[in-house]
């Protein structure tokens, strides 16, 4: 899976006011309705801070490889609106993401993720890329002011060192413990045969991971990777890891 890379700012045009519900009935065209908020890790919704004023909201094209095509769109709406719907895009499948920055984008406050939380699936593609060839949809996303993310991709290998496939590894598991309390744990657990995971928003601030596979019933099949005094930053920045070993047994 392609890591959250974003397409280069080539486009812009001004949206219709936020709000107003929009579908396409011309086959050529599709429409994509994005929702986006501002809040703290703890679930508070936040306005935008003085001087970020837009919500840039970029659909990125993609192939049938979830390769970039061509320039992204963008569309720009006030930062607080919180929804907006697109002009009339080609029905293709995009990646979102939306920039909270100043009025003209010279300062860019926030960048959202591309996972969609309004996706109907977790797993990659529907998780992470808006596919409208056939219907309108919606894409939604949470920035957190005080939180960010890991991303990692994996490498799995046997006791010999030897590098082995996903067909024995249901899943790999990423335990991100707070360094500053042991008592903050985030458990989260990804499909192996997709190779990229994304945690769930974290505090800033720094962790040790343990990055294991496991088995069907959540059971460890091989030694834990430890990763030491990772550091997670906001606003919703996301930290890369990189490709982590995992030993399988």
């Amino acid at each position: 899976m392609k890591k959250l890379v974003l397409g280069t700012l080539v486009l812009a045009t001004v949206s219709q006011a936020a709000g107003c519900i929009i579908t396409s009935d011309d086959p050529e065209y599709a429409i994509v309705t994005s929702q986006w908020a501002l809040k703290s890790n703890a679930g508070q919704t936040l306005t935008c801070p003085p001087g970020t004023t837009t919500a840039a909201v970029y659909a990125q094209e993609v192939d049938l490889e979830y390769r970039p095509v061509g320039a992204p769109f963008i569309e720009l709406y006030d930062c607080d609106a919180g929804i907006g719907n697109s002009d009339p895009l080609p029905p293709s499948v995009y990646e979102m993401w939306v920039e909270l920055t100043s009025e003209g984008g010279g300062t860019v406050y926030a960048t959202s993720t591309s996972r969609n939380e309004a996706a109907t699936s977790e797993r990659f593609p529907d998780g992470y890329f808006v596919d409208v060839v056939d219907v309108d949809k919606t894409f939604k996303t949470t920035i957190y002011a005080d939180a960010g993310y890991f991303q990692l991709d994996w490498d799995l290998r046997n006791a010999a060192n030897q590098p082995i496939t996903c067909a024995q590894v249901p899943k790999v598991a990423v335990l991100s413990t707070s360094v500053t309390n042991a008592n903050n744990s985030f458990d989260d657990r990804f499909f192996c045969d997709e190779n990229y995971g994304l945690t769930g928003n974290l505090l800033q601030g720094a962790y040790t991971l343990e990055v294991q596979a496991i088995n069907a019933a959540g059971q460890g099949i091989g030694p834990m990777t430890e990763l030491l005094n990772q550091q997670v930053a906001g606003p919703n920045k996301v930290t890369d890891l990189g490709t982590v070993m995992v030993r399988v047994d």
